[in-house]
């Protein structure tokens, strides 16, 4: 959700007793019927604003957590561990959006925490049809362990009481089931391509990056969400299992942490396996004498992005910043922000709308008067997540990951007859 500061925005003869994960999809049958069956109302909502279904344990697992996958797949599991998939719930800037609206927090929760069995409540209906007053009923088959995991195994992998993958597979010990889902948008876009307003509120969704990919060269040439944010490996799935194409789990975007990946390292090896989106690409370095006035100009191309640059969250925006610098001293500086801007109050609306399309390019230009010593001319491009002035007003610690730098080009220049 966006809102005025940021967005706000699944033969024996003996009866055996019920375990305990047969006993909760019991108990929310019975709950359905019992106030008013809570899944008709998400019927009439977008995908984005439901939750998965209910899951029960696959038959050889003794849950859905992450844990008990992260046993066998050792190294996806690990991977996850540091993806923003794993840091969904507790991430401090959504955390600190939803509990500016509570009104509105149902649904936040179908994106961040998506099953069914992950929420505490749900929601039966609205009051007078108003978003923000939903009518919810305790959900008696919450499980409050994997509501912690945020985006967690099950959230995608787990349907009908198997788990799911792009091959399948008769060899695992536990049910599986070959979705082909996992080679197509379908998977992401549910919760990637979220887009409404809503009348007389001041908070909209603004995740288009689906269609943005589909408005592109990417979707022709048939690559995928998860061609670029989960590039191939071929390994082992299991320990001591025979090598078969995987991808890797770390869903790496705009090489910005989230700040609570627990192994660094893997987190920088994963991105390195995906380039930034922009790509920064000099004109001719001036020949001007000592003096003289000259001007550099630098393209900022979305080369590997399938979508536009940023996209998503209208907080995010990529600066790109020229400078001209004689020894220690800053001869002069240009700067240009790639980005969308809203307007939140009274109504919403967007005022404009600078971000780059794939393929696009926007150019930047340096004027400077030439130094009368050796200088150097220097070009950045830095990735944002949120304003340090958002920040602030969203109170999150000054260790939150708020921009990185993605790409960085230096000239040497010495001004003709020194």
């Amino acid at each position: 959700m966006e809102s005025r500061r940021g967005w706000s925005a699944r033969g024996p003869a003996m009866r055996r007793p019920l375990n305990a994960r047969w006993l909760a999809a019991l108990l929310l049958a019975s709950a359905a019927l019992s106030f008013g069956a809570a899944p008709d109302f998400y019927a009439t909502r977008p995908l984005y604003e439901r939750p998965l279904d209910f899951q029960r344990v696959p038959r050889g697992l003794k849950s859905l957590s992450a844990r008990e996958c992260g046993a066998c797949h050792v190294e996806i599991y690990r991977e996850w561990r540091q993806s923003v998939h794993a840091q969904a719930w507790h991430d401090p800037q959504f955390q600190s959006e939803f509990r500016k609206q509570p009104g509105v927090q149902w649904m936040c929760v179908n994106c961040h925490t998506p099953l069914r069995n992950q929420l505490d409540s749900l929601v039966v209906a609205l009051r007078r049809g108003d978003v923000e007053r939903p009518v919810r009923r305790a959900n008696p088959a919450f499980d409050p362990a994997l509501k912690e995991e945020a985006i967690t195994c099950a959230s995608c992998h787990v349907r009908d009481g198997a788990v799911e993958g792009p091959f399948g597979t008769t060899t695992a010990p536990h049910a599986t089931r070959r979705n082909p889902d996992f080679r197509s948008p379908a998977q992401c876009l549910r919760c990637h391509q979220a887009v409404q307003a809503y009348p007389g509120k001041n908070f909209i969704c603004t995740f288009n990056t689906g269609e943005e990919w589909r408005a592109g060269p990417f979707e022709r040439r048939g690559r995928i969400c998860q061609d670029c944010h989960m590039p191939e490996v071929r390994r082992p799935l299991v320990a001591g299992g025979s090598v078969r194409r995987t991808g890797l789990h770390g869903w790496i975007g705009s090489h910005l942490r989230k700040g609570g990946e627990t192994d660094p390292a893997l987190w920088e090896a994963m991105a390195k396996r995906l380039p930034p989106g922009v790509e920064l690409r000099p004109g001719p370095t001036p020949r001007a004498t000592a003096g003289a006035p000259a001007q550099w100009r630098v393209a900022a191309v979305n080369t590997h992005a399938g979508h536009r640059l940023p996209t998503g969250d209208p907080e995010r925006e990529v600066i790109v910043e020229l400078a001209a610098i004689a020894g220690r001293d800053t001869v002069a500086r240009a700067r240009h922000s790639i980005r969308q801007e809203y307007q939140w109050a009274p109504v919403v609306r967007k005022l404009y709308d600078h971000r780059l399309a794939p393929g696009e390019s926007t150019v930047v230009t340096l004027r400077y008067r030439v130094p009368r010593s050796e200088y150097r001319l220097v070009a950045r491009a830095v990735n944002v997540r949120i304003s340090d002035a958002n920040a602030d007003y969203h109170r999150l610690p000054a260790s939150y990951p708020r921009r990185t730098e993605v790409a960085r080009l230096e000239r040497r220049v010495r001004p003709p007859g020194r």
